[in-house]
């Protein structure tokens, strides 16, 4: 007897990968720049733009770092739709835990504490030590970057991990507010909280016109640092050049470290 299940490349999901691939490609955004927001390699994702068989978190993931929410939907022969995930409520990332497998959860790590609810998910930034310092003292209250995820919303937890020679994780911070604008209102308007020279900020932002200003406050250093081959042994942790959404796979551990005072 012939089997009925269809496999994945006879179904209308054979071409999933290459649709979003073409839709990374309308979005003007890179495999580079997508790669560092989701957490993995170019390859990988690569790869993915080829799969057939894609699981719904890494699905939705995709679709939220190209800054969309996805949504999901039954329709049934007999007229009827219901509708699986709502897109448009803009759920918290915990909420579709029971839609994928238990390993690849998009839950929120809970840092400041899990009475706290954020709007989206975790953002880890690789900044360095001098500037990572500055910020979990409450002395530099703008993180400055030449592209940042439209995703993102105020609320959002940053995770601040100290480049080298710390290499380490070592706080956190919430997001206020973020804001894009021409190179001369950015510098104008946070040269005090970015806490950076001139000559600084203008080879930083060479080549480009407008850039982006993470404004944080809440800042909360963790009692013991979470070093680089801590995350790397327990969780395959590689830092980013820039930033990602903060892996679930960390969440274990950082829910562990109870955060120092605000300062």
């Amino acid at each position: 007897m012939k089997s009925k299940r269809r496999r994945a490349e006879d179904t209308p999901f054979a071409a999933l990968g290459p649709q979003l691939e073409n839709l990374r490609l309308q979005r003007g955004i890179s495999q580079v720049q997508l790669a560092e927001a989701m957490g993995m390699g170019q390859s990988a994702l690569s790869h993915l733009e080829r799969r057939v068989d894609i699981h719904l978190s890494t699905l939705a993931e995709y679709v939220d770092s190209l800054g969309g929410l996805l949504s999901i939907e039954v329709k049934f022969r007999d007229g009827e739709t219901v509708k699986l995930l709502d897109g448009s409520r803009a759920p918290a990332a915990a909420d579709m835990s029971g839609l994928v497998e238990a390993d690849r959860q998009m839950a929120l790590p809970t840092i400041l504490g899990p009475e706290q609810r954020r709007p989206s998910r975790d953002v880890l930034f690789s900044i360095r030590p001098a500037h990572a310092e500055k910020i979990l003292t409450g002395n530099k209250t703008v993180e400055l970057r030449r592209r940042f995820a439209s995703a993102v919303t105020p609320g959002t937890l940053a995770l601040i991990y100290s480049t080298s020679p710390t290499s380490a994780l070592t706080g956190s911070a919430k997001i206020k507010a973020v804001q894009c604008a021409d190179l001369p209102t950015l510098w104008k308007t946070h040269r005090k909280g970015a806490c950076l020279d001139k000559s600084d900020f203008e080879a930083y932002f060479a080549g480009l016109e407008r850039g982006y200003a993470i404004i944080l406050d809440s800042a909360r250093p963790l009692e013991r640092p979470i070093g680089l081959t801590e995350l790397r042994k327990r969780f395959g942790f590689e830092p980013p050049q820039s930033y990602q959404y903060a892996s679930p796979r960390i969440r274990g551990l950082v829910e562990n470290e109870r955060p120092q005072a605000p300062h």
